[in-house]
């Protein structure tokens, strides 16, 4: 069985969503079940913008196999540019494992990791998709 460490957001999504900690800790643990996956407690980042100490300490203890990969609530936590970054490209190098709940994406190799990033892409233009449709 997979150890993975969950990691939370205290702050808005990129989205401009706020998830309270709890509910997203719930949707992790699910996920991680439903996965088959052993859920280890998560950490939390601070709420400062555009701090990820937590995150970036979890990468390095990710590469020293301390657990086999963290679980996400969302995409929507991440960094802008976290796919370019070469901590997720070693990651995936290490055979170790990034699972994203609420889009139920498993990275674990460099197809997954593509399929992340367009995803990314895809959220970033959504915001500017009509809402509705007036057809009068």
């Amino acid at each position: 069985m997979l150890n993975f460490k969950g990691y939370v957001s205290s702050r808005k999504m990129n989205d401009e969503n706020f998830i309270d900690q709890s509910v997203q800790n719930l949707v992790i643990k699910k996920n991680c079940e439903n996965r088959k996956f052993n859920y280890l407690l998560s950490s939390v980042e601070y709420k400062m913008n555009n701090c990820f100490l937590m995150l970036n300490e979890l990468l390095i203890d990710l590469k020293k196999n301390k657990f086999d990969g963290i679980a996400f609530y969302s995409l929507e936590q991440l960094p802008k540019d976290f796919f370019l970054q070469k901590n997720v490209i070693n990651v995936v190098n290490l055979k170790k494992n990034l699972f994203f709940s609420t889009e139920n994406l498993l990275i674990n190799n460099k197809k997954n990791l593509i399929e992340g990033k367009n995803l990314i892409k895809i959220q970033s233009i959504l915001k500017f998709c009509p809402k509705s449709l007036d057809l009068n």
